[in-house]
Parts: structure tokens; C-alpha cells; sequence
């Protein structure tokens, strides 16, 4: 859908493994809302989240903390993972 392309096509540039590590950590941080539940689930380093997160922003311009952004990542990750949302 053009939602889904507009929020998370820039992630295409990247590799497979990148791109699905920067949405996994995304969508735990979605669901938890904290850098450190979400460290916790993935067990990685609080910073490590932080990171993906910033990279996540800086490839899709989209920011997971911001309500607003958040809002159009859920919906464009919904219509590509509809069981995982």
C-alpha cells in the first residue's frame, strides 16, 4: 500500500539483515514503549535500541517516540505483518 511504502520503503536501501533487525527492535519498542523492556526482550544493550531506533528515524524520517510518527509506523507495519501487530 502506498502508507506501507512511504514509512518503510527507505528500508529497502539497506540489507535484509539490518532492515529486519531495525523492525524487530521497532516493533518491540512499539509494543513495550521503553528503550529498556525493549533491551530486555531482545537482550541487547539499552543503547542498542537507541541506535536502531535513531537509524530507523534517520532511513524513514519516521520517529517511533513520537506519537505521531509512531502511529503511521504501526499502521504501515500492520499491513505487512497483519499477525505480528
Amino acid at each position: 500500500t502506498v502508507l506501507a511504502d512511504t514509512v518503510l520503503g527507505p528500508l529497502a536501501t539497506i540489507s535484509t539483515h539490518e532492515r529486519d533487525r531495525l523492525i524487530e527492535t521497532v516493533q518491540a519498542y512499539l509494543r513495550t514503549g521503553s528503550v529498556s523492556e525493549t533491551a530486555g526482550e531482545l537482550y541487547c544493550h539499552r543503547n542498542t535500541v537507541l541506535n536502531r531506533l535513531a537509524r530507523f528515524g534517520q532511513l524513514t524520517s519516521f520517529d517511533p517516540a513520537n506519537p505521531q510518527d509512531a502511529a503511521a509506523v504501526i499502521a504501515a507495519l500492520h499491513v505487512l505483518f497483519p499477525a505480528s501487530t
